[in-house]
């Protein structure tokens, strides 16, 4: 499926694209050498790449992932790491090609994601798998072909995906399908040129079911009566499909102002690994940051005037942790069970220090009594006289 875009979209890197490409740069680094523990074969493909970087020199996806890869063989790897870019228009196919000749490891294949699913498929019986989905309209997404990729995490495969869901546009689409009313863009709620307008091509309900993995979402929208609900219910919706194949699955949007609430995207993650969860979720903290800078008051203020969207209040963390410790538990388990339910709102870090905190106040035990501890340490809620 090639770029529904203007001649103009990879002429600038536009604002809510580094968001994106910093949540990829950041996990690709840990994942890697975390990934090359296992010490099988890794391949990561960029399904969507692009001519690779924009007209204002700045990296797209397959320059960020290979020099992540680059800067990591340095070391090296004690694995063979393959990047796979692909690009279905040939004139953005040709100038990827040159700018990939400079690595070794890389290879750009001309045709469409879709296309070479099945070679990628294969390739699961002996590498490890890093997706990476960025399609510029819905309709080069196919959930029945990735997932005969997804099933190989049943089988001990590693397999992550790193999807862009542009779930405003595939909402618009589905109503314009479902002959129901199209919201206009309002741009108090979302940005004035949203990605992937219905206008692109006429909507088909039965390519909207191939990317969705069934009619599901038809209810959902006949059923959820606001915009923003339709878009929210549709990520939601499209995160329990891929929680049927993994066990971790979080999203982050991705806005283009402060004061939307209709994101552009979401970037959805899905893996096997509660590590991969945590490193995600703190890729998310950072990306959030970079929005709430956004709305940041030129002039100093005496109490924080941005809303808890953009800068989540930190006295919520005592009791998301209490209410997540249960019996005993490793504190990196801890951790976990808190970013699961408050994904890409806290740190690790400020999780981590919430704990220890904690410990030193005598709400929290540890196993050594400490507060200063590493994550397998155990520790449990110390019950209070009123308990």
């Amino acid at each position: 499926m090639p770029h529904k875009a203007d001649s103009s979209f990879f002429d600038a890197k536009k604002y809510w694209s580094r968001r994106k490409d910093l949540l990829l740069g950041y996990y690709l680094v840990p994942y890697l050498a975390k990934i090359a523990t296992q010490r099988r074969p890794v391949l990561i493909v960029d399904a969507f790449a692009g001519p690779g970087k924009f007209g204002d020199g700045e990296a797209g996806s397959p320059l960020i992932i290979c020099g992540t890869v680059q800067k990591a063989n340095s070391k090296p790897l004690p694995v063979e790491v393959t990047v796979l870019c692909i690009e279905s228009v040939k004139e953005l196919h040709g100038r990827l090609a040159n700018l990939l000749e400079q690595f070794s490891f890389a290879e750009a294949h001309h045709g469409t994601f879709l296309d070479h699913l099945p070679t990628i498929e294969r390739r699961a019986s002996s590498h490890s798998i890093f997706l990476y989905v960025d399609p510029f309209t819905v309709e080069g997404l196919d959930w029945e072909a990735m997932d005969r990729l997804f099933k190989h995490v049943s089988s001990g495969v590693s397999v992550e995906v790193l999807l862009n869901l542009n779930s405003a546009s595939l909402v618009r689409r589905g109503l314009a399908a479902l002959k129901l009313q199209v919201p206009s863009v309002d741009t108090r709620y979302e940005d004035d040129r949203p990605l992937d307008a219905t206008d692109v091509e006429p909507p088909s309900l039965t390519r909207l079911d191939a990317v969705m993995g069934g009619k599901w979402w038809r209810d959902v929208l006949k059923q959820t009566p606001t915009f923003a609900a339709q878009v929210d219910a549709i990520v939601n919706g499209y995160c329990d499909r891929l929680r049927t194949r993994f066990k971790e699955v979080c999203s982050h949007p991705i806005k283009a102002l402060p004061n939307h609430t209709i994101p552009k995207y979401y970037l959805i993650l899905g893996s096997r690994s509660a590590h991969a969860l945590r490193l995600m979720n703190d890729a998310m903290v950072k990306s959030s940051e970079m929005l709430a800078d956004l709305a940041k008051p030129t002039e100093a203020t005496l109490f924080e005037t941005r809303s808890f969207d953009l800068v989540p209040d930190e006295s919520r963390l005592p009791g998301l942790v209490l209410a997540s410790l249960s019996g005993q538990k490793q504190r990196g388990t801890l951790i976990i069970d808190v970013i699961r339910v408050a994904t890409g709102d806290y740190s690790s870090t400020q999780i981590r220090q919430t704990i220890n905190a904690l410990i030193k106040k005598g709400i929290i035990q540890s196993e050594s009594g400490r507060s200063k501890i590493p994550d397998k340490e155990l520790v449990w809620r110390v019950k209070s006289s009123a308990e």
